[in-house]
């Protein structure tokens, strides 16, 4: 009874590979036709080179069928997802060992000067970081300072810190330059506050460029402080005439942990420690994962996922053209859906900027040297915040990735490896569903079955299943081993957000036309309105 069950189940899933693989095999040869409608001398190689697409469809359809007629077809198919669950972790990690920055060559003609920065901003009341940030920029002397405020009060609070943090940085008194070791600065930088009286990002920002009369624009967060040699870490990448955008690498600031509160009991403040320490690490794993992908999917072909809003670069000329405007501040995406599509979308501004550079054909580089670096602040408010940004960060992939894949679609022929290592497994990647998986497909096969060495089979197996979770964060515990010893080893902390993200991550799935910029403050439009 069993084995006619099995056989049953086997002959499905046939069925399934099969049905897949030619459904495959059809979208292929729709991408090549299209391929070669948009390209203007489009290759007969490259044309051929898609059916590599199929390896994937390919190697299911063949599992099924081994697995079909062997006696053992779970080890079959625990095969299959090891190959399925980790091939993009062994090429993202070959190429991160491969990657190299830009550097300037001898005739560089760009530099400082020829960069306007935008800080699109709520404002500085609350923002602690905020004094920093400023300083930081301004001791890379950009040309211009443009902060794009959300309403006139908040224009009024920028308007109003900028004198002392000047004077500050002239006497060479400000924390920024304390912390560094850093001398007396002469400000060379014009700067200018303006208002876009809206709650909107993408509109703070149009609103800045249009002010712009340098070749390069920086885009920055608000809450990132710069090395102080950014400017001269990032602007290299330009060299090559190709290249529109550049991303920079993030670093997340490890705070230190508040005084303790004598009221309290010993234990208490220690969880309370414990808990601030957790969130900074959680924050700093997830940016830290991202320069690790980006710094792959680059250097493999080209690609990245998305250039992060915290703080990019791009030619002027990109987005101060009109088109770009208007598709910019009027993202509509899926507009078959009821209603007449999502949007306009104000998340997504930096996904959007990366898909529109690659639409028009140029270069995307990531700039991760030592001298590109910025820092953020993560994790000081404890979880509630960075959960809600991590909604945001997630129903944005689930809206932008379909729509890279489906409707531009130029990532296929561009940047292949980027397509199976990113843009496909950030939409199915889920450690709650497939380490699980894993573990029981490796438990029913007769091989372990029948193996004396179970226990140490299945440790094994654990232990790389683990293991490879570290692989992406491994810059940071190399830098904070304590971290290491806290949340990971003995006591697994950190698994626990890995799995719960899984069901964030399937939330957003099933909510991904939720337009809500969560994780930021933000006034409403009525109120920026107002003050019109």
């Amino acid at each position: 009874m069993a084995s006619t069950s099995r056989n049953s189940v086997n002959g499905w899933t046939v069925i399934l590979a099969t049905v897949l693989f030619w459904g495959m095999f059809s979208w292929i040869v729709f991408l090549i036709s299209d391929y070669r409608k948009r390209t203007k001398n489009p290759s007969l190689v490259a044309s051929i080179l898609l059916f590599g697409h199929l390896w994937l469809a390919g190697l299911f359809l063949a599992t099924a069928k081994i697995a079909e007629n062997h006696d053992d077809p779970s080890l079959v198919w625990f095969c299959f997802q090891c190959v399925f669950r980790y091939y993009k972790t062994l090429i993202l990690t070959y190429f991160n060992l491969r990657y190299k920055p830009s550097v300037a060559p001898a005739n560089f003609a760009l530099s400082p000067a020829d960069v306007t920065v935008i800080v699109p901003t709520v404002g500085a009341d609350g923002n602690a970081t905020f004094q920093e940030m400023v300083s930081s920029i301004l001791w890379n002397k950009p040309k211009h300072l443009i902060f794009s405020t959300v309403t006139e009060d908040a224009k009024k609070s920028v308007d109003a810190i900028l004198p002392g943090i000047k004077a500050e940085l002239e006497r060479g008194t400000s924390s920024y330059q304390s912390q560094r070791s850093l001398p007396k600065l002469t400000i060379s930088t014009d700067i200018s506050v303006v208002s876009a009286h809206v709650a909107s990002k993408r509109e703070q920002f149009i609103r800045g460029v249009n002010q712009v009369d340098t070749s390069i624009i920086a885009s920055a967060d608000d809450t990132v402080l710069w090395h102080p040699n950014f400017l001269s870490g990032a602007l290299p990448a330009f060299a090559d005439s190709q290249v529109s955008l550049v991303g920079t690498r993030k670093w997340v600031k490890r705070l230190p942990c508040a005084p303790s509160d004598p009221s309290l009991p010993w234990y208490t403040n220690a969880w309370n420690d414990y808990c601030f320490r957790f969130w900074n690490l959680i924050g700093a794993m997830y940016l830290i994962r991202h320069n690790f992908e980006a710094c792959g999917s680059n250097t493999a072909d080209g690609g990245i996922f998305a250039v992060s809003g915290r703080t990019l670069f791009v030619r002027s000329e990109v987005v101060q053209e009109k088109a770009f405007q208007d598709n910019f501040l009027n993202e509509i995406i899926f507009p078959w859906l009821p209603g007449g599509g999502i949007g306009p979308i104000n998340a997504d501004d930096d996904n959007f900027l990366t898909r529109w550079v690659y639409k028009k054909n140029k270069k995307v580089k990531f700039q991760a040297s030592e001298g590109a670096t910025i820092t953020t602040v993560i994790g000081k408010d404890g979880g509630g915040r960075f959960m809600n940004q991590c909604l945001r960060w997630s129903r944005t992939t689930m809206r932008q990735n379909p729509q890279v894949l489906f409707i531009d679609r130029t990532a296929w022929w561009m940047h292949p490896i980027t397509v199976w290592t990113t843009y496909f497994p950030w939409l199915y990647n889920a450690a709650l569903v497939w380490d699980p998986l894993m573990v029981s497909t490796m438990y029913f096969t007769k091989y372990y079955q029948a193996s004396e060495h179970r226990f140490a089979l299945m440790a094994g197996l654990v232990g790389f299943i683990w293991a490879t979770k570290l692989i992406k964060s491994a810059p940071w515990f190399w830098k904070h081993p304590q971290d290491f010893f806290l949340f990971v080893f003995p006591i697994p902390v950190w698994a626990l957000f890995v799995y719960g993200h899984s069901i964030l991550k399937i939330h957003t799935a099933f909510t991904f036309w939720d337009l809500a910029w969560t994780g930021r403050k933000l006034p409403t439009n009525t109120d920026a309105k107002k003050e019109e």
